[in-house]
């Protein structure tokens, strides 16, 4: 079922710009991003997929992350950038 939501886009709202799902699942180094479920829950039900395939203490990090600021979120999402191969 993960690989047929990996490949959907929607349109950020923290980057402007479109990205897939996969992107929004993995965005928090392993973590969802913590705006992943209002982004996509018009897609499918994101929440409750989320719920079946986090392990339990992932479930509790994405539950429990904070909101960042934009600038946070950036130097962050730089940092991850980074560190991908290419």
């Amino acid at each position: 079922m993960q690989e047929n939501h990996d490949l959907l886009q929607y349109h950020c709202p923290r980057l402007g710009h479109e990205v897939t799902f996969a992107y929004c699942r993995q965005e928090g180094n392993g973590i969802p991003c913590s705006r992943i479920v209002a982004c996509w829950r018009l897609v499918f039900p994101v929440e409750s997929w989320l719920k079946e395939l986090l392990p339990p203490e992932d479930w509790e990090k994405f539950c429990h992350q904070g909101q960042k600021d934009k600038i946070t979120s950036l130097i962050d999402l730089i940092a991850t950038a980074k560190k991908i191969p290419g």
